[in-house]
């Protein structure tokens, strides 16, 4: 005995016209999970940088493009400071910041890629 199972969809046209909108929508959730994820490591970073004369602390940028953000500082003597010398212990305030940042990292992502999905649902 078979049983027939029929499935119409009636709003074909619509969700493809949703789907063909997501690559814009993942792109612009991401691009504002990549800046709050910079901007988030850069204030983690500020706190824990070693200060003697505020330089290096003030020294601290971010920059962004489509799909990349970038946080780091700016002086002559940074990376020796964060990775150390032979005469001077490794102060890793950037990679520390990343490293305590790891689960708002993951619930910026994970936010951007259901915010997307609700828009494309709500499309349709």
């Amino acid at each position: 005995m078979a049983n027939d199972v029929q499935i119409k969809i009636t709003n074909l046209a619509e969700i493809r016209r949703a789907f063909d909108k997501a690559p814009l929508l993942m792109t612009k959730e991401l691009n504002l999970a990549i800046t709050k994820t910079v901007l988030y490591i850069q204030s983690k970073s500020m706190i824990n940088t070693p200060v003697r004369t505020s330089r290096l602390r003030s020294s601290t940028r971010s920059s962004f493009g489509n799909l990349r953000g970038e946080v780091g500082t700016h002086t002559d003597y940074d990376i020796f400071v964060h990775n150390g010398t032979r005469f001077m212990t490794a102060q890793p305030y950037l990679k520390d910041a990343v490293d305590d940042s790891s689960s708002v990292i993951e619930r910026n992502f994970k936010s951007a890629a259901q915010n997307a999905l609700d828009a494309i649902a709500r499309a349709t």
